[in-house]
């Protein structure tokens, strides 16, 4: 590698480059879609260090970097692997690129998938709109953002820290709660840049402790069937510090506000927790009881507009998907990999709903397997009247 290329890549980004889990994901999402006839863009220098694979297996490639030192290094590279007949190199912006034939295939690896810092939301966004023909496939195209209730070390000998940060590979960091759901993003769906995420999510705390912050993570779907647990290019979690501890005692749900913007990344996002004070008694919601029955009576509903628009197939493959255990996720947590982007936000206003109004109840927040069953229920209900 080249003196001046090497000074064009920061160390976060050859470490992911390199990290054998990572290209052997990366290599396989490609081998799955590629069938000697496509033609694929390879967006940005992460995507652009896997030439030889997709050289391999498409008929054409187009590299997309924005420095003359990065294009001039992969013409060699394309050289020396003996493909550069088939690799074409192009300079551009890659917010703002568009290819006048557009690729069967887009890839661009984003540095963060958690925070979408930097230029990366927008990056994937042209890639769906200018790049990529419509119908084509993005690599990666769904992102399911997870958290954990954590102790995070917030200190550095007498100094507090409470900015998040990215983990140090092999840093111990004490997990309080299983891991929760928080939301989904499709790439491929190209959809207008977020004005920023606020929201509050309940989590139910499996271990007493010191709840100090979250450990943040994803899975990021890169094809149907390929994905990669990441959160930060060679990083295994983001640590995200509370404003304050909060000390949580086993089975106590804790309400956890997130806001951050898109595109900003780790140092303008804000976390902050406090205990549902019904909590402490706990007890579980009867099926009679009007929460749950209002509940009922909303999933129904948007199950027959979801059937009224003629999605019921979608619907049954939903279900049909998400009946079995999908790892150690809950069975909510794969519906929200399942369904379409537009019904992300109010499924889960739907559900955190729900979960709020069964806290308010009872002083238990419903579990996730306990709503899935509900609405498990009203779908075999409303099927049953067809």
């Amino acid at each position: 590698m080249s003196s001046t290329a090497t000074k064009a890549v920061d160390a976060t980004q050859l470490s992911a480059a390199l990290d054998p889990h990572r290209r052997h994901s990366v290599a396989r999402a490609l081998a799955e879609v590629l069938t000697g006839k496509e033609r694929v863009a390879l967006v940005g220098w992460q995507a652009a260090t896997y030439i030889g694979e997709a050289a391999g297996e498409a008929s054409k490639v187009v590299v997309i970097l924005e420095d003359a030192a990065g294009c001039e290094q992969a013409r060699q590279a394309a050289s020396t692997l003996g493909v550069a007949a088939k690799v074409e190199v192009m300079q551009g912006k890659l917010t703002e690129v568009e290819l006048e034939a557009r690729a069967d295939v887009a890839m661009y690896l984003p540095s963060s998938t958690w925070m979408m810092e930097g230029p990366d939301a927008a990056v994937l966004r042209n890639a769906a709109l200018q790049v990529l023909k419509p119908g084509g496939r993005l690599i990666p195209w769904r992102v399911a953002q997870l958290m954990e209730l954590a102790s995070v070390p917030v200190s550095a000998g007498a100094l507090e820290a409470r900015a998040a940060r990215v983990g140090r590979p092999g840093e111990p960091v004490a997990i309080l709660s299983e891991s929760k759901h928080f939301l989904t993003t499709e790439f491929a769906s190209a959809a207008p840049e977020q004005a920023g995420v606020d929201d509050t999510i309940f989590i139910n705390a499996l271990l007493g402790g010191v709840a100090s912050g979250l450990r943040l993570s994803s899975m990021v779907e890169l094809v149907p069937g390929v994905a990669l647990v990441s959160s930060q290019q060679a990083a295994s979690a983001i640590l995200a510090p509370f404003k304050d501890d909060v000390r949580v005692d086993a089975g106590q749900t804790l309400s956890v506000h997130v806001r951050y913007q898109p595109g900003e990344g780790l140092a303008t996002a804000k976390f902050s927790a406090r205990l549902v004070e019904s909590s402490r008694e706990v007890g579980e919601l009867p099926d009679d009881h009007h929460v749950v029955t209002g509940f009922k009576e909303k999933v129904a509903a948007m199950l027959r507009e979801v059937d009224a628009m003629g999605r019921g197939s979608d619907l049954d493959r939903v279900v049909s998907y998400t009946r079995q255990p999908h790892g150690d996720v809950s069975r909510l947590t794969a519906m929200f990999w399942t369904v379409d982007d537009a019904f992300h936000k109010p499924l889960r206003e739907l559900i955190e709903g729900v979960r709020r109004a069964g806290a308010e109840a009872s002083g238990h927040t419903p579990e996730d397997e306990t709503i899935y069953q509900w609405m498990l229920e009203v779908y075999e209900g409303v099927r049953a009247e067809g």
